[in-house]
């Protein structure tokens, strides 16, 4: 666990290295898995850089773990293939106590563009190393199918995925769908459902956000998200925001 003076130490380190890179070139394309619970199947350009952070500030069961730094840093190999390094900071504040998640590491790979009524379709291939999470006690894999159809300004996607946090143990599997409205080149809103199926018990999750995004530049695009769980309304909810830059 991270002590509070190194946590700052971090984020004031972050907070400087992303304003450092804002002199890049811009993809105007952003291609980020940001917001919401989805990740799309687009795909940043080749020797492209692309880092995505924000935070997430979860309720369940009125026991609170905040998610203070998630950040997703991608870096395009090609046209149809991407590497991604995930990693963050949390913060427990039952037991007040900092916490890292991460790094993760992938690949997202387009296998289909998009043609008339066949969906633009990608993968993505996770690998955990240990420690991943304070719950993890070997390495974990996650793969996951994304695919999305577009009609002018309106974008229909859907996810399907299989989670291992533990190799040897415990696995789930999800399904979100979404729907997104490009109002204009700058704003746009969606709204998302999401599925989430433990294999070791029958206690299912199902999820509800709404959420906006607004291209500040071509080098900045923000992002705010909120949800709540419909499983079990009462206490459970997240709300989540952040900023994605291409360089």
């Amino acid at each position: 666990m991270l002590k509070h003076k190194e946590y700052i130490k971090f984020i004031f380190f972050l907070f400087l290295l992303i304003w450092s890179i804002q002199g890049f070139a811009q993809n105007e394309n952003f291609a980020s898995d940001r917001p919401g619970l989805s990740d799309a199947p687009d795909l940043i350009g080749k020797n492209q850089w692309q880092i995505a952070s924000g935070f997430d500030l979860s309720q369940y069961n009125h026991y609170q773990l905040w998610q203070l730094s998630t950040n997703t840093l991608k870096f395009g190999i090609s046209k149809r293939l991407e590497a991604r390094m995930d990693f963050g900071i949390q913060y427990d504040r039952n037991q007040h106590i900092y916490g890292t998640v991460g790094p993760s590491f992938g690949i997202k790979g387009l296998l289909l563009p998009a043609k008339g009524i066949i969906p633009k379709t990608a993968i993505i291939v996770e690998f955990y190393p240990p420690p991943f999470s304070s719950q993890q006690q070997g390495s974990g894999l996650a793969l996951e199918l994304c695919f999305a159809n577009n009609w002018g300004s309106n974008s229909l996607y859907y996810n399907f995925g299989y989670d291992q946090i533990n190799i040897s143990s415990k696995s789930a599997y999800s399904v979100l769908l979404g729907y997104q409205r490009q109002f204009n080149k700058k704003f746009a809103a969606f709204t998302e459902f999401y599925g989430f199926f433990p294999s070791q018990t029958n206690s299912n999750n199902y999820v509800m956000d709404i959420g906006v995004t607004y291209q500040l530049n071509k080098k900045l695009q923000l992002d705010l998200t909120v949800g709540r769980d419909l499983s079990k309304p009462s206490g459970n909810s997240f709300s989540q925001g952040g900023v994605t830059y291409n360089f």
